[in-house]
């Protein structure tokens, strides 16, 4: 039963932070905002805004930067 709650806080805390990234309008791709194996590490605005021609996020503004940890 715990692991079942714990999948649905995940899963609402997902789907509300991307449903605020679309209103927010970055360009930023579900999978790549909930990928586990390799997550998002920076700013989304870095991402840029969605284009007025495009309905979805798609990702084109570049692969997401990457971080190293020193």
């Amino acid at each position: 039963m715990p692991a079942f709650g714990f999948g649905l806080v995940w899963f609402g805390y997902s789907v509300a932070s991307y449903g605020y990234f679309l209103v927010r309008g970055y360009d930023v791709k579900f999978s790549d905002w909930l990928n586990p194996v390799h997550p998002y590490p920076g700013n989304p605005s870095k991402a840029g805004p969605i284009p007025s021609s495009q309905i979805f996020p798609t990702g084109a503004a570049g692969p997401a930067p990457k971080v190293t940890v020193a």
